[in-house]
């Protein structure tokens, strides 16, 4: 008979209740009439693209079909064959995110030619015409330094990190910055977190509550150039300024609500009009609030193969989570730690779409990577994915199981005619909800072009609850359809 064996993480207060796990898996739902209406796939490995030396990559952004990269205090530009132009400029620091923005080209007289980007300590813009690198200083730019950055209708709209003012640069010209273009963010008291235009209107998300502003056409000789939109007050913050991304025709964010007047962590929200929504389910959430910060999360969006992905990595909790806005559902992604069970964070530290590929810039060193999903390694390394299947016991009364054969249903035949690898998938499994495991048990996923292999374990024994585990670590196509026992 089939058992319940697909599907995404969510396990959460007890490995009892819910032990299940995919990492470096994703559910895909299936059409009606396929053979089961979910499969398991492979997250993508990853392919070295181009390096800028040992330095870790802080932050990446494409301009006029250029791909910039702050990588330590450096600026460099990085062509679509991957060649990487000396230091266009140096930052005053050299370590911690950084965001990016541009005004546009301005070959046809609309736009400034501009790249801006500010690291939490100081502001820079790059003109990409002249090569002319230098700082934000004095008028209206934060004098406590810039954390938060976001590019509207012409202007670069900028704030400091702990503040409740926004300010606006002069119309296409980030290096001016009028003191009388800013202004208060008040309709709470919390300070500015964020900012993001969605839909052409500029999102202020602050600590525990989130405003939506409107262009208003004022000069910045004469104010600040935006008003917020009557009644568009929304009680969902942020802890974590940098897990605000753009996706989905949404935003999304590690969320904070507002509870009087403060903020209570709620997990993931999706913003795509004024109504919120709470995207991560309690048990992701509760495990997301085990971290000792949430203040350092960070997350992208990046769509491939119809999904669209929100990655969410908190560096201090060594862990990446995936939201898939088109199926609902949740997954974990690893880089190898040394051990096919050691779960921690994914390589990406920051991602930009280029060339026609999906790059991720690496937390570790000074690498950009291609995120591939007919790669079956990490640059070289161990892509291991696990999935750690539903409980499986008698829901009357839980009385003594007898498994005489499991069969896992995958795609197999998968194996490498030009290397020989046969490769295999490893079973184990755990009849105390998780807490200890069995040793591996090997089946094998077929030569190349084995199509009619079978992945079958027998004599497994009794049980009165019992949670299946499977691993696959060799660099092949990984998709699991099901599970039966006999």
């Amino acid at each position: 008979m089939n058992i319940p064996f697909v599907g995404p993480t969510y396990a959460g207060r007890s490995g009892n209740i819910d032990a299940s796990r995919s990492v470096n898996f994703y559910p895909e739902t299936n059409a009606a009439g396929a053979k089961q209406p979910m499969t398991l796939v492979g997250t993508p490995g990853t392919l070295l693209w181009a390096s800028l030396g040992a330095l870790p990559i802080r932050g990446m952004h494409v301009m006029n079909g250029v791909l910039y990269v702050v990588a330590g205090s450096r600026l460099h530009s990085v062509t679509a064959a991957g060649i990487v132009s000396p230091a266009l400029g140096l930052l005053t620091t050299s370590t911690g995110r950084v965001l990016m923005a541009d005004n546009g080209a301005g070959a046809s007289g609309v736009g400034g030619n501009q790249l801006m980007i500010v690291d939490g300590t100081n502001g820079y813009i790059y003109n990409t015409a002249t090569g002319v690198f230098s700082e934000c200083v004095g008028g209206g730019f934060p004098s406590a330094g810039a954390a938060s950055l976001t590019y509207i209708d012409g202007y670069f709209i900028a704030a400091a990190q702990g503040s409740m003012d926004v300010c606006a640069s002069d119309l296409y010209d980030g290096t001016t910055w009028n003191a009388l273009a800013q202004s208060p963010v008040s309709a709470a008291p919390d300070a500015v977190r964020a900012l993001a235009n969605l839909h052409q209107q500029l999102w202020i998300i602050k600590e525990y509550t989130s405003e939506v502003w409107y262009d208003a056409g004022t000069p910045t000789s004469q104010g600040f150039p935006f008003l917020r939109v009557p009644g568009a007050v929304i009680d969902y913050g942020t802890p974590a300024p940098y897990s605000v991304a753009r996706g989905n025709d949404s935003l999304f964010f590690l969320a904070s609500q507002r509870n009087n007047d403060g903020g209570e962590f709620v997990g993931v929200v999706s913003l795509y009009g004024y109504a919120p929504q709470i995207v991560s389910p309690p048990q992701v959430a509760y495990r997301m609030g085990l971290y000792p910060t949430l203040a350092d999360a960070f997350g992208y969006c990046y769509s491939d193969g119809g999904h669209t992905f929100y990655v969410l990595t908190f560096p201090t909790g060594n862990a990446t989570w995936v939201y898939d806005a088109s199926t609902a559902m949740w997954h974990e992604r690893s880089t190898w730690r040394g051990s096919p069970y050691a779960v921690g964070r994914h390589v990406g530290n920051c991602y930009a779409a280029f060339a026609g590929a999906h790059l991720v810039g690496d937390w570790q060193s000074g690498n950009i990577y291609a995120m591939c999903s007919d790669v079956y390694t990490d640059n070289g390394l161990p892509l291991v994915s696990v999935r750690t299947a539903q409980h499986i016991f008698d829901p009357n009364d839980l009385s003594r199981l007898f498994i005489r054969r499991l069969t896992v249903d995958m795609e197999t035949g998968v194996g490498n005619a030009a290397t020989g690898l046969a490769p295999a998938c490893a079973l184990s499994w755990s009849d105390d909800g998780g807490h200890t495991w069995s040793g591996e048990y090997a089946a094998s996923m077929g030569a190349a072009g084995a199509y009619r292999t079978r992945a079958v374990w027998r004599r497994l024994g009794s049980f009165r609850d019992r949670v299946f585990r499977i691993a696959i670590s060799d660099p092949v196509k990984r998709i699991i359809i099901g599970a039966s026992i006999e």
